[in-house]
């Protein structure tokens, strides 16, 4: 179970206090609370902005249409996420344009995105899963050669830093969600759009408040996805504590490494220069399902992140353009289990987990 309130009550009284001044200043939406906030997600990220909305999938819809795309347009993602990533592309009246992943890293593969691109391209969005970024380094080269925007899913990777650039601020823009299970998680739904790129930031702010350039003037279609003073507040104060709990993260994921090391377990790879913050430990075996049952039955809960690919489910059949070869895909959605990861694990429960695998009939 991860703990997503106050664990001690010098921090419980905190949270008190943002919420009740929060509650004070009579802001609903938005408001002093949220500038703060904004303030200091663009400061530990180094980014000219960062708005603040109601939840990630507005996050990457705003994100997506402040890049133009729209009806008709295609947009290259991996098949292998979470749905909201290829769900508001259809919102967007746009075509997802599904991409193998790397079966190192779990993200997007750079060589099968660019033989992707065609004349209706509009953008790359990259997906950085379970707490590393996708190899954002090939994915710009892509970008800077054939002038197609790239877009940032950095739901999983806030405070995952590669070659020093922090997720979500690599690329044209960034969007994370803040979903109380992340590593930075609010008491609800929120999320955040971050950009570095001048050209962008009116673009987002009138996107996320009806398309307004002043109150009730719309000079483009836009949406309300308006972060509320509350999950501002929260947020604003768990920011202060995310560095520690990302390297207790780190620490955790380092145990399960060493236990398992020589064991027929393939566990997370991670790439050279990036700093992950294990938003998930995720491990890959032929008879995940066997083991996910065995350590059920033993009071190990583990997830199955994600069994179905986005292309196989009933809602995206006849909405999807040509996809690339899924093999690694496919092949990974049927052996990943992730293990117990939140900072508030202790060894004693790490080694629990290790040994009843270890000791299990299904390596």
């Amino acid at each position: 179970m991860v703990a997503v309130g106050p664990d001690d009550t010098a921090e419980k009284a905190q949270w008190l206090e943002a919420l009740g001044n929060a509650i004070d200043s009579n802001s609903f939406c938005l408001g002093a609370e949220v500038d703060r906030f904004e303030s200091a997600c663009k400061e530990r990220l180094g980014v000219a902005h960062a708005f603040g909305v109601s939840s990630g999938t507005d996050g990457l819809k705003v994100a997506l249409s402040a890049v133009g795309v729209t009806s008709g347009d295609e947009v290259i993602v991996p098949a292998y996420s979470f749905f909201s990533t290829a769900s508001v592309i259809v919102q967007l009246g746009a075509v997802p344009i599904f991409c193998d992943l790397d079966p190192e890293t779990l993200c997007i593969d750079p060589v099968a995105a660019e033989t992707l691109i065609s004349s209706r391209t509009r953008a790359i969005l990259p997906v950085h899963l379970y707490g590393q970024t996708a190899d954002m380094d090939a994915l710009l080269k892509i970008s800077q050669k054939q002038q197609i925007p790239i877009v940032e899913d950095a739901a999983q990777a806030f405070g995952v830093f590669q070659g020093g650039r922090p997720a979500g601020a690599i690329g044209d823009v960034g969007a994370f969600s803040f979903y109380p299970t992340k590593n930075l998680g609010a008491l609800g739904d929120a999320g955040a759009v971050v950009t570095d790129d001048l050209s962008l930031i009116e673009k987002v702010r009138s996107l996320r408040e009806y398309g307004w350039t002043e109150r009730y003037v719309s000079d483009i279609p836009g949406i309300n996805s308006r972060m509320d003073p509350l999950q501002a507040a929260i947020l604003r104060i768990k920011l202060t504590s995310l560095d520690a709990e990302n390297k207790q993260r780190r620490t955790h994921a380092d145990r399960y490494r060493k236990m398992f090391y020589k064991e027929s377990v393939e566990i997370p790879y991670v790439q050279p220069g990036v700093q992950h913050v294990y938003h998930q430990y995720v491990i890959r075996t032929p008879k995940r399902d066997e083991l996910h049952k065995y350590l059920l039955d033993r009071g190990i809960g583990t997830g199955i992140h994600y069994p179905v690919p986005v292309h196989k489910q009933p809602a995206y059949r006849g909405r999807v353009g040509a996809a690339g070869n899924l093999i690694h895909t496919e092949a990974v959605a049927n052996s990943i289990l992730s293990l117990p990861m939140y900072p508030e694990l202790s060894s004693i429960e790490i080694d629990r987990v290790i040994d009843n695998i270890i000791n299990s009939p299904y390596l």
